[in-house]
């Protein structure tokens, strides 16, 4: 219990425990390369075809997924733990099936493709083990990855300067008043991109140092740019933007062949993941090069623009990506608006984030907000929610920080109440837009993104899970947990701090 003491402890514990108890049922594109790993050791999607938009049948005679497939390599890993207990659950539902043949699956809801779905795998005897396996997925991995993230980000505020309880505040907005919440909670590979990205910035900021970082941490942050590129495609803009965020500020204090040489760690540290990226693909398409986007049938009218969906930047999708109700930056996080305050209000020789790496954010922003306004598929976001744009959303924090440490504890309260619940409402109710949850919101109350599944694709005269008491005791239960790992481990920081602090008062002379 003493590693509660720990504030990065409680952090951890925290999110990890309300990023599962928010876990929804959505079966994604990345779980089915998941699936096949963990049963059978292989890409190779051959009995979930139909199952998914993304899933075609190739030129080799089998099933494939046109993504990257690194996020599935890691969600195996709880899926292969729990197969025994998906195996116990997948007989169950076939064994009903044999007994009470296919009957009609009854799934309320307004969405005719998501009955079609429920209906597939019911008929196909894997609906407990599809819902059990989004469970797995988000509280043994997707949640601790996250709640790691944030651990790494309260950090990082705290060796800038900021004091723990401000910095616990904005590491707390980040996890649950910004996009992070909603995208903790189903699998999806988004979140690796902007971890990947992240942890790299992290490694190679050097603040007033006339030496380069380590090697250590430039082979690193050259690993983690590589997990943004065998990731997504995005990688491609993200590598970049880390090497000349290495670079040109080197070339200020260091001859520039020397500062070559150092750079070439972060080539070096890029090479594992992106060989795995290749080797995916050989093994998907027998081509270690094409993507793919490549191989995939055309699906609707975005691939056909430009080059496989990826033309000029267009001015209107520059705009939705950051104004749609669907997948808006500042319709998905409004707290991000406070990024745009300029630093010029504040003294710059007391920044947390200081001029350079404001500069480094300024074009990152830029240069994914075009290459995100340039891919066509960026339209399609309101069927998945915000996340193109996801690995901006911790930079924008940092730069919010020096603005929140400025702000009266009145007008943090007041900002931070409705950012929070506008989250809450989005994460819970997951509807293709913000307006669109919050009025499902005020029709249903107080919910649970799993629950309304369970509700709604259960015996309408299932009592028990009508109505909001079940949410509700468990929300509050949640809730009352949380409050004590936060007290009960201040008491014992409290304690831990207590002889040192006796220490340095009896060593001031009196």
């Amino acid at each position: 219990m003493k590693l509660l003491a720990s504030v990065r402890w409680r952090i951890f514990l925290i999110a990890w425990i309300l990023y599962s108890i928010h876990f929804a049922t959505n079966v994604v594109r990345e779980h089915y390369p998941a699936f096949t790993l963990a049963e059978h050791g292989t890409f190779f999607l051959d009995e979930y075809q139909g199952f998914h938009s993304d899933i075609f049948v190739h030129q080799n005679g089998h099933s494939v997924v046109g993504n990257q497939v690194l996020v599935s390599v890691f969600a195996a890993i709880p899926l292969l733990v729990f197969d025994p207990l998906l195996d116990a659950l997948e007989r169950y539902s076939k064994q009903k099936l044999i007994q009470q043949g296919v009957t009609d699956a009854d799934y309320r809801t307004d969405k005719p493709m998501r009955v079609a779905f429920f209906r597939l795998v019911k008929e196909r005897g894997l609906d407990l083990r599809f819902g059990a396996a989004t469970a797995i997925t988000t509280v043994f991995f997707m949640a601790p990855i996250t709640a790691l993230f944030l651990v790494v980000f309260y950090d990082l505020l705290v060796r800038r300067g900021m004091n723990s309880r401000e910095a616990c505040q904005l590491t707390f907005l980040l996890g649950f008043a910004s996009p992070l919440f909603y995208r903790a909670t189903v699998l999806g590979h988004n979140m690796f991109v902007m971890g990947g990205m992240f942890f790299a910035f992290v490694l190679l900021w050097r603040v007033r140092s006339t030496e380069p970082s380590s090697l250590v941490s430039r082979l690193g942050a050259g690993f983690f740019g590589g997990i943004t590129l065998a990731t997504d495609y995005m990688g491609v803009i993200i590598l970049p933007l880390l090497y000349g965020y290495m670079l040109l500020p080197r070339l200020k204090t260091a001859p520039w062949k020397k500062a070559f040489r150092e750079s070439l760690a972060l080539v070096v540290g890029s090479i594992p993941p992106i060989l795995f990226l290749l080797y995916s693909q050989w093994s998907m398409y027998g081509d270690p090069f094409l993507p793919g986007q490549f191989w995939m049938p055309r699906q609707n009218a975005y691939t056909e623009l430009g080059m496989r969906g990826f033309d000029w930047p267009a001015p209107d999708l520059l705009l939705m990506n950051l104004f749609h109700p669907g997948y808006g930056l500042y319709t998905w996080g409004p707290f991000l608006l406070l990024g745009l305050v300029p630093a010029i209000m504040f003294k710059t020789d007391k920044l947390i984030l200081p001029r350079r790496e404001r500069r480094f954010v300024a074009i990152s922003f830029l240069a994914l907000l075009i290459f995100s306004s340039a891919n066509q598929y960026a339209r399609l976001q309101w069927n998945s929610g915000f996340r193109y744009l996801l690995p901006l959303v911790p930079f924008i924090f940092l730069g919010i920080s020096d603005l929140w440490i400025r702000m009266p504890r009145w007008t943090r309260i007041a900002v931070t109440i409705p950012v929070l619940a506008n989250s809450w409402v989005i994460t819970v109710f997951r509807e293709f837009s913000v307006e669109g949850s919050w009025e499902l919101f005020f029709k249903e109350g107080i919910q649970l993104p799993w629950f309304r599944i369970l509700r709604s694709t259960a015996p309408p005269d299932a009592t028990l899970l009508n109505g909001q008491t079940v949410p509700i005791a468990i929300l509050i239960l949640t809730l009352v947990s949380v409050f004590v790992i936060w007290k009960l481990g201040a008491k014992y920081e409290a304690a831990a701090e207590a002889p040192a602090l006796a220490g340095v008062a009896a060593s001031v002379p009196r």
